[in-house]
């Protein structure tokens, strides 16, 4: 369960334009944040209601029913090498591992889970950045419509920031972007609840920011995501289906 917002670590930071705001933790530092795009939920008090079927169609991925050294079986990798490792600190003792191959310029390192697609969902992962000299981390793709379109969101290991953008025919926008302590060689659980226009992000059990944005309306793919050199491992990956929001004024 993503903790509430509402809590006594959060604060308000005025953005610098428009006369928006967005709503953080105050253990995090915001540092910038493209506000035409992120909201301040105080008008509205949002009711989230997870129905017994939609738990139930959670997909926890085992990644044990795959071989040591071959491609995982519950993803299309479209770019960068996706390969099963061995690793001892992981839950299952595997993980997933990209390792840290360049793509081209406006491409980006993905493995798109097999899944129907979803426009309402909550991913939750574990990760770890093994390596890389200009890149370390990785995150998760929702709304994934082609491999150049939908939303990321991402924990940068070598600059400490975890960042909510939008990919665009190859290209990101920032929306919002918060410092955090995210260490090298550590695992880190990132929890992603994307539910209409609402993007609720946690990490290692802490949330960080509520972000806002309207541009990928339709279901998409789910996919795991890296960038540059970076060599990231993954596991402990769920996924579960949510039913829409529903908004009390």
């Amino acid at each position: 369960m993503v903790p509430q917002p509402a809590s006594r670590d959060a604060q308000l930071a005025r953005a610098s334009r428009g006369g928006l705001k967005v709503l953080l933790n105050s253990k995090f530092i915001w540092r910038r944040a493209h506000t035409f795009r992120v909201l301040l939920a105080v008008a509205c008090v949002t009711y989230v209601v997870l129905s017994a079927s939609a738990q139930d169609a959670a997909a926890n991925i085992d990644l044990g029913n795959n071989e040591i050294g071959t491609p995982p079986s519950e993803f299309d990798p479209t770019q960068g090498l996706w390969t099963v490792v061995s690793d001892a600190t992981a839950k299952t003792g595997v993980a997933i591992e990209q390792g840290g191959v360049q793509t081209t310029e406006d491409r980006f390192p993905l493995a798109i889970h097999k899944t129907a697609s979803l426009k309402n969902a909550e991913i939750s992962l574990r990760l770890k950045a093994a390596g890389g000299k200009s890149d370390q981390g990785g995150g998760v793709a929702v709304r994934l419509r082609t491999p150049e379109n939908y939303y990321l969101v991402q924990l940068d290991a070598l600059r400490d920031r975890v960042l909510f953008s939008l990919v665009s025919n190859g290209a990101s926008e920032e929306i919002v972007g918060v410092d955090a302590d995210i260490a090298s060689h550590s695992w880190h659980t990132l929890t992603v609840r994307a539910n209409d226009d609402e993007f609720v992000v946690s990490l290692d059990g802490s949330w960080v920011f509520t972000g806002f944005d309207k541009t990928l309306s339709q279901p998409g793919r789910i996919a795991i995501w890296t960038k540059g050199d970076s060599i990231t491992r993954f596991d402990s990956i769920a996924i579960t289906p949510l039913p829409a929001v529903e908004e009390r004024y």
